[in-house]
């Protein structure tokens, strides 16, 4: 099994419909694909038609006296399945600070999946801190949404200098455009001169687009309702840039 972890510093880049699209492209593809949503807002869920919460307890799954895989739910989508968010996530940070081997928690989570998923797919909250550096040490690709714009990519930089720092040697960061608007000269200029930290980005990228706010409203994917549209066939390129 694969660990793919949708991952930023900043919120509102479209890290959550990157997630729940290629979790949807990589099923559509024939993987078995198990999405966690580690997120409290649940967003990633709540657009697989999770409304919910499943009561989950941050501090009972890192301790071991709960199985994760209970909470797993099946969605619409064949080889698809959802690990939903819960408000009880917000205390993750400081139930991993607190475990024996904080290091490897999220590693013991995630292990007794690979018998059933051939990829797992991370739907990470922004912010640094305990949680973070176990999902960088845990996932196999950190994937992370860059909008073109100076502030988004010194996130970047942060999210370097912070694995850097950490000594995850492992991980290996993909970086890609996402919410462009071409329209914008700054955006169009960054997407043509990419700084050197894009360096391992692939060359497709993801416009700002209203079949992608539309997700919300078909609480889908965008290519189960708008399968023609630039948005589904550049997550489905970008899926195949990454896979």
């Amino acid at each position: 099994m694969k660990t793919w972890a949708l991952y930023s510093l900043k919120g509102g880049v479209g890290k959550t419909a990157a997630a729940v699209n290629l979790a949807y492209e990589a099923a559509a593809a024939g993987r078995h694909v198990l999405l966690w949503d580690l997120d409290p807002q649940g967003a990633a869920s709540w657009y697989f038609g999770i409304d919910e919460p499943a009561g989950i307890s941050a501090k009972k799954i890192v301790a071991g006296s709960v199985p994760l895989g209970r909470y797993v739910q099946p969605t619409a989508y064949e080889r698809l399945s959802v690990l939903p968010g819960d408000r009880g996530y917000r205390q993750w940070d400081a139930e991993i600070h607190a475990a024996k081997s904080p290091r490897k928690v999220l590693e013991r989570l995630i292990e007794p999946f690979s018998e059933t998923y051939s990829l797992l797919i991370l739907d990470c909250p922004p912010g640094i801190g305990a949680l973070a550096t176990a999902i960088l040490r845990a996932a196999d690709r950190v994937l992370v949404p860059v909008v073109p714009t100076p502030l988004s990519l010194r996130a970047l930089d942060e999210v370097l200098e912070h694995i850097a720092e950490k000594k995850v040697g492992k991980t290996r960061v993909r970086p890609f455009f996402a919410m462009a608007d071409r329209r914008r000269r700054l955006h169009r200029q960054l997407i043509e001169q990419p700084p050197e930290s894009m360096a391992q980005a692939p060359d497709v990228f993801i416009d700002y687009s209203s079949h992608v706010e539309q997700m919300g409203t078909h609480r889908a994917p965008v290519r189960a309702f708008a399968p023609r549209s630039r948005a589904a066939t550049q997550f489905t390129e970008l899926y195949r840039a990454l896979d």
